[in-house]
């Protein structure tokens, strides 16, 4: 496994994304889903890079672009200066060691007819190179990072728990010393108990060994309590992105406020505020989205403007950028409106 990267790996980002596009075609072939259209941002060395969104706001599917999973339809994903589409195919698989992914699911990533121990060795075995004596020493040091004993090699998962199982995902990937994690949903299955056990584990592997994190979820109290930046995603665009105290503390954008707002809060109900900023229906359809604003058909502040134009992306703080016409740095400035219809 390797340390904490050096300065001279600091000096670039691990992944930069510009203009990424990925389109699907409808299930009858006549229309085009926009899952994501047009974001860019950039993960640094030993940064955890939040995306929060409702579900259908394609987060997952950016992860999946960022290890190679999907091919970008239009756009650029970047890997250490490395155009991905660009890397020979012989030479992809090698490059793509270094960036992995935990899926939501625990149960269904591990294979129910291998044991822990075929499990974990199975990506050493295919990359080579490696005897069976290292690879079995690797899992168990693997095993016993991640919090599980060595003698757990030897089980099949319907033998584990959830969150053991969650566990030995992540042993697997160690191995392979990744550079980049993506984080799909990885608690989201879990016990609430289990939950900050788990947390607690990445936080701990990204002090070790400098690894940098993807983190999704449509939980925006697990992301901001583990993320140094946030992206907050609708409809296959960013909406906002900034330092996660910024944008979970002073968000500037109406579809953070929202989401903020239907947080439950830890209060007496006496104590409560009555902030909650109701959403009136569901996220349209990626086939066709809003002109303008895509959040203008749901936004408690839209006016005419907001269906007409897309909005500018502006960086009104330090590395705080929004796109919303009537953003500032003090919030929202605009009067309450019906939103703009289509």
């Amino acid at each position: 496994m390797t340390l904490a990267p050096s300065p001279a790996d600091l000096q670039q980002p691990v992944v930069r994304v510009e203009g990424l596009r990925i389109l699907f075609p409808s299930l009858d072939g006549s229309d085009t889903v926009k899952a994501v259209d047009g974001v860019d941002f950039e993960i640094r060395p030993a940064e955890t890079f939040g995306i929060i969104g409702e579900s259908g706001s394609g987060k997952s599917t950016i992860g999946r672009a960022l290890v190679g999973l999907l091919d970008a339809t239009e756009g650029v994903v970047e890997l250490d200066g490395r155009t991905l589409n660009a890397i020979p195919r012989r030479e992809r698989r090698k490059a793509r060691q270094s960036y992995q992914i935990v899926f939501q699911d625990p149960h269904a990533a591990l294979n129910p007819r291998m044991t822990l121990m075929e499990s974990l060795t199975e990506p050493l075995r295919i990359r080579g190179g490696v005897s069976e004596d290292e690879m079995r020493r690797k899992a168990q040091e693997s095993m016993e990072r991640v919090g599980l004993r060595a003698e757990m090699l030897g089980r099949y998962p319907h033998e584990l728990s959830g969150g053991q199982k969650q566990r030995a995902n992540i042993a697997r990937l160690l191995p392979l010393n990744p550079r980049l994690i993506v984080c799909d949903e990885v608690v989201a299955a879990l016990d609430v108990s289990i939950r900050g056990e788990v947390l607690n584990l990445f936080a701990d592997l990204q002090r070790d060994f400098g690894i940098a994190y993807a983190f999704i979820a449509h939980d925006i109290a697990v992301v901001a309590q583990v993320s140094d930046r946030i992206a907050v995603t609708y409809l296959g665009r960013f909406m906002e992105v900034g330092p996660a105290e910024a944008v979970t503390e002073r968000p500037m954008h109406p579809y953070t406020t929202a989401l903020l707002s239907a947080e439950p809060r830890p209060l007496p109900a006496h104590l409560r505020e009555a902030r909650r900023i109701d959403l009136k229906g569901e996220i349209p359809s990626p086939v066709d989205p809003p002109s303008g604003c895509r959040f203008r058909t749901r936004c408690p502040w839209a006016q005419e403007r907001c269906k007409a134009e897309v909005p500018e992306w502006r960086e009104l703080r330090p590395d705080h950028y929004v796109a919303c016409h009537f953003a500032s740095p003090d919030g929202i400035q605009a009067p309450m409106a019906a939103a703009a219809g289509d």
